[in-house]
């Protein structure tokens, strides 16, 4: 499928990634060329991404190359990465047509969208959940944008996640009380 040539470990991870992914990688190729070490730059943190968490198990990853953005998660089950189709925002909740669906009864079936702004990030908002969207322990109004920073620690309900970002990217980081 792909005619590139791993030269290490990090790439050939990428590689296995990118077989894995192959809608995905079509983008990411677009986007980094067909230089792998190039693409891996992109891939490796998404690789390592639990081993960040720091007050979670659960965590999610957002990705952009400045014109190709997406998600991967642990969620819902610890065990595997799933990644999200390309796009500029996900829908987040219990419903299984949700981008990131989290079987649990204290989620709404649709509880929060993850959106992307090329010129300024990634944003959080709540879509109106019964049991709340909170950023770093700060309740979220319904439909109210938060934008992210990485690191930020998210909570849909009494679920928590670290949100991490990473890939190319010319925005300032979010502050605290940044809102759209």
């Amino acid at each position: 499928m792909l005619n590139l040539k791993p030269s290490s470990d990090t790439d050939r991870r990428t590689l296995n990634f990118l077989e894995k992914n192959p809608s995905l990688s079509q983008c990411l190729l677009e986007d980094c060329g067909p230089n792998l070490s190039q693409v891996s730059t992109i891939i490796e943190p998404v690789l390592s991404a639990s081993s960040r968490c720091e007050v979670s198990s659960f965590y999610i990853q957002a990705v952009t190359t400045g014109r190709t953005a997406f998600l991967t998660t642990n969620l819902p089950d610890n065990r595997a990465t799933h990644v999200t189709s390309v796009g500029t925002s996900w829908l987040v909740g219990r419903s299984t047509n949700c981008a990131i669906s989290i079987n649990n009864a204290s989620i709404s079936r649709c509880h929060a969208v993850i959106g992307h702004c090329p010129d300024r990030g990634f944003y959080i908002m709540d879509v109106g959940s019964s049991n709340g969207t909170f950023v770093n322990c700060r309740r979220l109004a319904a439909l109210e944008q938060r934008f992210l920073n990485d690191g930020d620690l998210v909570e849909l309900s009494h679920t928590r996640m670290e949100f991490f970002i990473s890939g190319y990217s010319n925005r300032q980081p979010a502050h605290q009380d940044t809102q759209v």
